[in-house]
């Protein structure tokens, strides 16, 4: 799987900003519940569907580390 990869296709641009905008607060350090929040509220979104896709990453990066432990 390859960094393209690891969040499905979003056809919303203002919600892929969003997700993107809510990736990069998480990289840097803020709670994900935060992130979310904030992400969804700048760019008019639920925070469900923020959540959505960042959670989605979240667990296909957790399962490529897994799997680099194993080699």
């Amino acid at each position: 799987m390859s960094r393209k990869d690891l969040m499905d296709y979003i056809p919303d641009k203002k919600l892929y900003a969003a997700v993107k905008f809510a990736r990069k607060m998480i990289r840097e350090g803020t709670r994900p519940q935060i992130a979310n929040t904030r992400a969804a509220k700048y760019y008019g979104f639920s925070v469900s569907d923020v959540a959505h896709y960042t959670g989605q990453t979240a667990g296909r990066i957790a399962r490529i580390r897994k799997n680099k432990e194993h080699y």
